[in-house]
């Protein structure tokens, strides 16, 4: 694994998108979850919690296993249990809690629709 992301839903199955900044290496612009590259020695799931607290200063626990085919060798989790205030780091310009309802209206990184649509029929 080269990476790791979170799906993070809240009680309304809203889920919690975060807006790349335009130089980004990747998905530049784009809306995303949080998220990032794996550190020496650290496992996915270590990885997919501490890139979440940094980028969203929410701590995320119970993460389970989003089980979907994507192009890269990405750990993915999905959770509605989190804490904290969303506060976004340097590498995201906004944040938003979006429904399934109106998530197709925003300009969304590769596969995010499919992870939220596989965390609402298997979470």
């Amino acid at each position: 694994m080269r990476g790791a992301v979170v799906v993070i839903l809240d009680d309304d199955d809203r889920v919690l998108l975060l807006a790349r900044t335009p130089g980004n290496y990747w998905a530049a612009g784009k809306w995303a979850y949080p998220g990032g590259k794996l550190e020496p020695g650290e496992t996915p799931k270590q990885a997919a919690i501490r890139e979440t607290k940094e980028e969203t200063n929410l701590t995320v626990t119970e993460l389970r296993d989003l089980k979907l085919k994507v192009d890269v060798p990405l750990a993915m989790y999905y959770t509605r249990s989190y804490s904290g205030d969303v506060q976004i780091d340097f590498e995201h310009t906004d944040w938003a809690w979006v429904d399934r309802q109106n998530i197709e209206h925003y300009d969304l990184a590769p596969q995010t629709l499919e992870m939220y649509d596989w965390a609402l029929k298997n979470g």
